[in-house]
């Protein structure tokens, strides 16, 4: 009797600690997001409610027990799918297939725990818990969690306090549901009790489980299922398929496959080509230029000529070579890109400026709100995230050995190498791939010394200090290459920070509109101004340098949907209505100060941030790689080739999927080049990679 009363007294205690767990997580919703209609009566009648259906004592018996068994697992899938899109919205197929995931584990889980009791809680909880996961990487990234995901935790938990994890009526329903589902699974009283049956079933699961799994690797079996394969819209791909059968189903992208026709001999063969063809380039031009002028034009053209021939071999033997200080500016986008909206001021107008005297235009990048690492791969290396798994990084998946990137090729010329960022030294593993690389030096947020914080970061402008100094401080007559990644800008921005105010406001919401999402894009744009005042600090000490020095600056990536679809609404854009439009949003801005009246090639309006380097490299007249050759050649046929698409020269947008009789051959051979220099490093042709044509 005093057990049973001491069971409903913690019973009771239990329940209301539930309802008003719930009732707090109600309110939040509220606060974030007002009453929602209906969502708020909703959420209040199943707090209450899911309080009492602790409380019930309902004891399960054979039919109730069935039922849970059956469609607690179905339950889960729907409800982990709705956490960010609609399941309806999933393909017919593919909720079978999914199904068959969910079932076998659950069974499976069951038979090996003996009781359904404890299986089914504990894969409704895990299912809940993924999901709410899945849910905020949506938001802070624009894409879902995907197997590589587990390397970056580490990177990932050292932002993570910099975020606001704000609770939504769509969060909160989904969550109120699953916990209906736990507590139902909580209350079943079925239990496999005879190990000799145990044994064969967990057995028997586990084999459907891993056979699942493996089957959807395979082409026939996605194809059978109608499973969508467009890897540029991984959220639309998540949605379709459903989140444990895309997620399962990107386990066979973690291997790089070799492209078609790859070996090291061909490898030889495009880089010889491209090297050819350079060179008959160049002489054609020259030729060209002679048979045009006569008499004292060629007197004057041979007086420079020899002039510029004597600069080059100054430069090719290490003399007189520009300092170049490039700069990756954390979420540094225009989001004018998207369509004109009013500020009560401009948010970049110094870098406006620059860009209207300077070469510049917009890059094009295979990132959105994240992953900063792989524009930065891609910048310094020349190769694409085209070839590569969606979601990979490149720098913990595949850099196991020394790899010639831009750091390598200016250290091989003279230059002092040096990697600064303003945080985590292992965020993304640079402290272990950056020596790799080719960087001498690497200085992390431990070198600073009384920074200027902005937020929980560093500030854009004392990361510009760091530069001057590592300038100030090389060796004298040394030339410099300097590579800095900021934080400065780093999400999330809906979180207040004391001494951090809005300076920026959006014009077309009255002041009564602005929610916290509207004063998150506030605060976004607040910060892009500050680094626009930063960068015009930086560039007017270095108006004062005699020294011959070039700066680029760009983005790595523009911010998260949460942030761009506020501009969306108000401009109209909508990015699902054609890959041109999606591409927009993988759009950032970038210019080249200089101080020696640097002019890039052609057609640079638009380009993608693979071929930057080339063209930078090209433009300074210093020696090129065969690799390097090659990139300036594709360029001219193919001017943007990022993870989403690639654009042909006369401005048409390609995707991946699509068969391309014209430009197929171009890029397989870009992929085996590609491939041979990151993946297959064990028999990479260093001669294509990491030594200049003279």
């Amino acid at each position: 009797m005093k057990t049973t009363w001491i069971r409903k007294k913690g019973r009771l205690i239990l329940a209301c600690l539930l309802t008003a767990m719930l009732l707090v997580l109600t309110a939040m919703a509220y606060t974030a997001e007002g009453a929602g209609g209906w969502m708020l009566p909703l959420a209040l009648f199943l707090s209450v409610a899911a309080g009492a259906y602790l409380l019930l004592a309902v004891r399960f018996g054979a039919v109730l027990n069935t039922a849970a068994a059956v469609l607690l697992p179905f339950c889960s899938m729907w409800l982990l799918q709705w956490y960010t899109c609609d399941p309806w919205r999933m393909y017919p197929k593919m909720i079978l297939l999914n199904c068959i995931f969910f079932y076998t584990f659950y069974v499976g889980l069951a038979f090996l725990l003996g009781s359904f009791r404890l299986s089914y809680t504990i894969a409704s909880l895990f299912a809940m818990v993924l999901g709410i996961a899945n849910y905020f990487v949506i938001e802070f990234r624009s894409s879902p969690i995907v197997p590589w995901d587990l390397l970056s935790v580490g990177t990932a938990a050292s932002v993570a306090d910099n975020y606001t994890y704000s609770v939504t009526w769509r969060l909160l329903l989904v969550s109120l549901g699953f916990v209906f589902v736990i507590l139902t699974g909580f209350k079943s009283t079925l239990k496999p009790r005879r190990l000799a049956l145990r044994l064969p079933a967990f057995l028997l699961s586990a084999a459907l489980l891993l056979g699942a799994g493996y089957a959807i690797q395979n082409d026939t079996v996605k194809d059978l299922f109608g499973m969508d394969q467009t890897l540029f819209t991984p959220t639309v791909r998540y949605r379709n398929n459903g989140f444990v059968a895309a997620f399962v189903g990107n386990l066979h992208l973690i291997n790089v496959e070799e492209p078609d026709g790859y070996s090291a001999k061909r490898v030889e063969e495009i880089a010889a080509s491209a090297s050819s063809t350079a060179s008959g380039s160049q002489t054609s031009r020259d030729r060209s230029t002679a048979g045009e002028e006569t008499g004292e034009e060629q007197v004057l053209e041979a007086e420079t000529e020899e002039r510029e021939t004597a600069a080059a071999s100054e430069t090719k033997t290490g003399e007189q070579m520009p300092n170049i200080i490039v700069i990756m500016d954390e979420a540094f986008s225009d989001l004018a890109y998207l369509g004109e909206f009013g500020t009560s001021e401009d948010y970049m107008p110094f870098f406006h400026s620059m860009m209207e005297e300077y070469p510049s235009g917009r890059l094009m990048v295979s990132v959105k709100g994240g992953n900063t690492a792989n524009t930065e791969y891609e910048f310094l290396s020349g190769d694409t995230m085209a070839f590569l798994p969606a979601g990979s990084v490149v720098y913990q998946q595949y850099i196991k050995d020394e790899v010639p990137t831009l750091a390598s090729y200016l250290r091989d010329l003279g230059y002092s190498t040096t990697a600064i960022h303003p945080y985590l030294a292992s965020g993304w593993d640079r402290d272990t791939v950056y020596p790799l690389m080719g960087f001498e030096e690497f200085l992390d947020i431990d070198t600073f010394s009384d920074p200027l914080y902005i937020r929980n970061y560093i500030s854009d402008e004392s990361a510009f200090d760091k530069v001057i100094e590592v300038f100030e401080n090389k060796e004298e007559g040394e030339s410099a290459f300097i590579f800095e990644v900021t934080m400065q800008n780093h999400s999330g921005y809906s979180k207040e920070y004391p001494g951090f105010e809005e300076s920026v406001f959006l014009t077309d919401y009255e002041e009564s509109q602005k929610n916290t999402q509207i004063r998150a894009v506030e605060k976004y744009l607040t910060l892009i101004k500050a680094s626009d005042s930063a960068f015009e600090k930086l560039i007017g000490y270095f108006e004062t340098v005699e020294e011959p020095t070039v700066i680029v600056m760009f983005g790595d990536h523009q911010p998260s949907d949460y942030i761009t679809n506020v501009i969306s609404r108000l401009t109209g854009y909508d990015m699902e209505s054609s890959l041109e439009e999606y591409q927009k949003t993988y759009e950032v801005p970038y210019v080249i100060w200089n101080n020696m009246g640097l002019e890039l090639g052609e057609n640079m309006e638009l380009t993608s941030v693979n071929y930057l380097a080339a063209c930078l490299l090209e433009s300074l007249d210093l020696p090129l790689t065969q690799y390097q050759e090659f990139l300036l050649q594709l360029r001219e046929e193919l001017p943007v080739i990022c993870a989403g698409a690639y654009i042909d020269k006369d401005g048409v947008y390609h995707s991946y999927s699509e068969e391309d009789a014209v430009y197929g051959d171009l890029l397989n051979d870009y992929n085996i080049l590609q491939y041979n220099h990151l993946t297959d490093w064990k028999n990479r042709v260093d001669s294509v990679f990491a030594q200049p044509q003279s």
